[in-house]
């Protein structure tokens, strides 16, 4: 029997653990190694918003690709009437942006639904907010909130056979007797590869409560603020910056999240807040998604990278987790074949 090792377990580790047990089937043994499980996992702090950011040179054919699958795993299982289960919400999400060279995204070709603003519909918003904004649309998408989604898939990996290992890999020869070892150690891989490229993009949210809120809500601009719903909260946000460790609270950072998000939208104002809430996002200048052959002593280790997913992690998790399972198989020797 095949044995394979996942070292990580949030919104990239658990999706690609998943994916290695249906392409294998039987044929594989997937274990994981995380020094942490839901909620305490850096997805945990995000809103499961789907919308590709902080990707910067990732080929748009690929995130176009990722996403898409991502997006069609979603809607499979709010069309089969798990959304309540697995944290999903459809809802309408609009954006707006203030970029002299701005320019629709690509990705929301993909989406269920979209629109551009209009010259006028620009106009009325650069009025009413007094800013003057450049670009926007909406569209139609999903949250997926990793809270729930999380707890989720953790439980469909066990129930398939998996297994889950506490404790943190420092070091690759840790786990050189499997057969392949996938990395999906989002920030860790700084220091497990190490790839000094990757880095934390900081994000400071709140959580708050306003039940009247029921569409997201997005500025495109710098600092931007964003407004999402989730079941239980409104998220509202947010910060990125690039090489911050902290994952403590600034009080200004908290000010430019109340303050601006309660310009866009007034009734804000009345929502009670929750919690205050930082992450570590792992930032890279591209997704790496790749085979590397490692020579650990006398063996040749078969290691598949899966990380530098920036801000989009829920967005791509499914995409990659797939092309990272057909790797395995790659790199197991076992392409072609069936997994019976």
């Amino acid at each position: 029997m095949l044995s394979v090792a996942v070292i990580g377990a949030g919104v990239i580790g658990l999706p690609t653990a998943l994916a290695i047990q249906e392409e294998l089937g039987p044929k594989a043994e997937v274990i994981i190694f995380t020094d942490k499980l839901s909620p305490h996992t850096t997805g945990d702090v995000s809103a499961g918003l789907w919308s590709p950011y902080l990707l910067q040179n990732t080929p748009v054919q690929q995130l176009t690709k990722w996403s898409k699958a991502t997006q069609d795993y979603i809607l499979k299982l709010w069309k089969n009437g798990d959304a309540k289960t697995t944290g999903i919400s459809l809802q309408l999400i609009m954006a707006l942006s203030n970029k002299k060279d701005y320019k629709a995204p690509e990705w929301l070709k993909i989406s269920l639904g979209h629109s551009e603003f209009t010259q006028d519909r620009l106009k009325y918003y650069s009025q009413r907010y007094g800013e003057e904004f450049t670009g926007g649309y909406a569209f139609v998408g999903f949250i997926w909130e990793p809270v729930r989604f999380l707890p989720y898939l953790e439980k469909k990996f066990k129930d398939r056979g998996g297994q889950i290992r506490m404790g943190r890999v420092e070091n690759f020869a840790e786990l050189s007797h499997f057969d392949v070892v996938v990395n999906c150690s989002g920030l860790g891989a700084r220091s497990l590869v190490p790839d000094p490229g990757v880095r934390p993009i900081r994000g400071q949210i709140a959580r708050v409560r306003a039940p009247w809120q029921k569409h997201t809500f997005m500025l495109d601009t710098e600092p931007g603020n964003y407004v999402i719903s989730n079941e239980d909260c409104v998220i509202v946000g947010g910060t990125h910056q690039e090489d911050d460790f902290n994952t403590g609270i600034y009080d200004n950072d908290r000010d430019h999240i109340l303050t601006g998000c309660r310009k866009y939208l007034p009734s804000l104002a009345k929502a009670q807040v929750i919690r205050d809430q930082a992450g570590l996002r792992p930032g890279r200048d591209q997704v790496r998604l790749e085979i590397e052959e490692r020579r650990i002593g006398e063996k040749v280790m078969k290691i598949v990278h899966n990380y530098g997913h920036g801000g989009s992690g829920v967005t791509l998790s499914i995409g990659c987790a797939l092309d990272a399972a057909r790797l395995v198989k790659e790199a197991a020797g076992l392409a072609g074949q069936s997994k019976l």
